[in-house]
């Protein structure tokens, strides 16, 4: 059979088509095909991620070291004292969109798309640093792409916001937009809404994801809840975890819900929980949970399977997707290493022997976080 020619298909059969490309790579590809297909569907189509918002923000208490004197002995008006009598502030942001994908089978990383488009910024998907290795100009054309994931990135100029995640997750119409501050504080924006508003409750979070096509948060004692957007409550979902961990995160995987607890060598302080002075991470336990009888399954093994703990995306990537990497059952995550080190802070935890150290440390696992000796800078 000979090669067709694809550029002559009827406009409202390349407008049908264009309304099932959903990945910024197939749209890519779908618009190099010829000049049809390129003006059949605007760059536009899949660019618009980048949602501006203003986040409302609970004040930090700040140390006063002002001395009082009581009344009647002193008494003026303060307008600094005033401006901070607030107890919330509001700060731009923007959430942007960002794609984990494996390029020719051998280099993982994170796409965050940028306001420019069709361009990109390469960063590392455990420690969000650039990865300034890596060519300036990259055609992505000229490579086969797998995409591993997709995610948001809360662009904001404070250290209170640690994630965000959005619904729906595979559309260009953003909705909801869930947020997950430190303290484990959580804030809920909808569309419309001028601000975002706190979820009351009492428990306190460490991760935020979308299961099911609803949000959901697991507190510091493994349980997993939804987030109700109309009522702003959690309800909960799954008991528990019920071990010894101090940090869960949780990963969605084919339906599936799993949560790794990570193990510190001391307490986590509520001064300073995400924090440089964080306690040193030596043990993880991996859970399942299983929906049919309502409990968590430990899971001793992930067999050929890696699983990636970022800061804001957590998934598994089999180890027969990318070449030279023939260890699995481990588990990348960020370690307590300067970022700047040839390691760019990633550990790894292997769940056969326990141990635990430096990418650096683990001969073979960094070359997939590396470029390739076929990439040539520019």
């Amino acid at each position: 059979m000979g090669r067709r020619d694809w550029s002559g298909l009827p406009d409202e059969l390349l407008t049908k088509i264009g309304q099932y490309v959903s990945g910024h790579f197939d749209m890519i590809r779908f618009r190099s095909v010829c000049r049809r297909w390129r003006y059949s569907l605007p760059l536009s189509h899949t660019n618009n991620w980048h949602l501006q918002l203003q986040i409302t923000l609970l004040k930090e208490p700040k140390p006063d070291y002002r001395i009082r004197i009581p009344l009647p002995f002193y008494e003026s008006y303060d307008p600094e004292l005033e401006a901070e009598s607030s107890p919330y502030h509001t700060v731009p942001s923007s959430i942007v969109k960002t794609t984990v994908c494996i390029i020719n089978q051998s280099s993982l990383l994170k796409l965050e798309e940028t306001q420019q488009e069709g361009k990109f910024r390469i960063i590392n998907p455990i420690s969000d640093i650039p990865l300034k290795e890596f060519p300036k100009v990259l055609n992505l054309l000229d490579y086969p792409i797998m995409e591993v994931t997709r995610g948001y990135i809360c662009k904001i100029s404070h250290s209170n916001v640690l994630k965000a995640v959005v619904l729906p997750e595979y559309d260009d119409k953003v909705c909801m937009v869930l947020v997950l501050c430190d303290h484990g504080r959580l804030l809920l924006w909808r569309n419309g809404d001028e601000h975002m508003k706190e979820i009351s409750n009492k428990f306190r979070y460490d991760d935020i994801a979308v299961y099911k096509g609803q949000f959901i948060a697991i507190d510091r004692w493994g349980t997993v809840s939804f987030v109700d957007s109309s009522s702003l409550k959690v309800i909960q979902y799954t008991p528990p975890v019920l071990s010894g961990g101090k940090k869960k995160n949780l990963v969605v995987c084919s339906e599936l819900l799993y949560v790794a607890d990570r193990y510190f060598d001391r307490a986590r302080t509520s001064q300073n929980p995400y924090g440089k002075w964080d306690p040193s991470v030596v043990d993880f336990k991996i859970y399942k949970l299983d929906e049919d009888w309502g409990r968590w399954i430990e899971i001793t093994s992930l067999n050929d399977q890696i699983l990636f703990l970022g800061k804001v995306l957590n998934f598994f990537v089999p180890i027969k997707e990318v070449s030279g990497c023939n260890k699995g059952n481990c588990i990348y995550f960020k370690g307590d290493e300067f970022i700047g080190s040839k390691s760019h802070g990633v550990s790894v935890f292997d769940l056969a022997d326990r141990r635990i150290g430096s990418i650096l440390s683990f001969p073979g696992c960094s070359d997939m976080l590396c470029p390739p000796s076929w990439f040539t800078a520019n």
